[in-house]
């Protein structure tokens, strides 16, 4: 996987940008890349393609948690969409079937801090059932959920939203459909007022 995006910036920086106040220049092929053949939305849309598995993606998180606290307009919708992967494809039903049941938050950063914190591995659907014991949710509802049309339909989505994007590296952040964001200096910038101004 291609992670120049974090390395550029190192975690130590990254960790620190959500209190970065002044306002930036954003620059095309530095900041952004336009992607080809794509249309931007008519209303400021952000989407962060991850992955549990990914230690970049568990990097990013805090950052992304600072910036929907603090700096999010209110006019931005911020949309994570899980990376399907045919080895792991659990972990992307989880994260549906936590949305689905609302325990989302804290079935999402549990499973986080889980793989990477503490280097328990969440191998399987089994691996899911405590954590969602957890959340407060029963087994049986998960079994009901995990097996439902609406989380089938939510993981469906998401597969058509990497391939529509190419995506085959993560974490990627894409800002109204049509700009992949290169690095994360001005990250609250591309997620802000440069996603309110470049609609359709």
């Amino acid at each position: 996987m291609n992670f120049k995006s974090l390395a550029i910036l190192g975690f130590s920086a990254l960790l620190s940008l959500g209190s970065l106040a002044t306002k930036a220049e954003v620059k095309a092929g530095v900041d952004y890349s336009t992607i080809s053949g794509k249309e931007a939305s008519a209303k400021p849309h952000v989407y962060e393609f991850f992955s549990y598995t990914c230690p970049h993606c568990y990097n990013l998180e805090p950052v992304l948690n600072k910036w929907k606290e603090n700096s999010k307009p209110e006019s931005v919708k911020f949309e994570q969409v899980p990376v399907y992967m045919s080895r792991a494809p659990h972990l992307t039903y989880g994260y549906y079937v936590a949305e689905v049941l609302g325990v989302k938050e804290k079935v999402h950063s549990t499973i986080f801090h889980q793989w990477h914190a503490e280097q328990n591995i969440v191998r399987s659907k089994e691996d899911l059932i405590p954590i969602f014991k957890e959340a407060g949710v029963s087994e049986e509802d998960f079994e009901k959920a995990y097996t439902s049309f609406g989380v089938e339909s939510k993981v469906q989505y998401a597969k058509k939203l990497a391939r529509d994007f190419k995506v085959i590296s993560f974490p990627m952040v894409i800002v109204n459909k049509k700009y992949k964001l290169e690095r994360y200096d001005n990250l609250n910038e591309m997620l802000g007022s440069f996603a309110i101004e470049n609609t359709k």
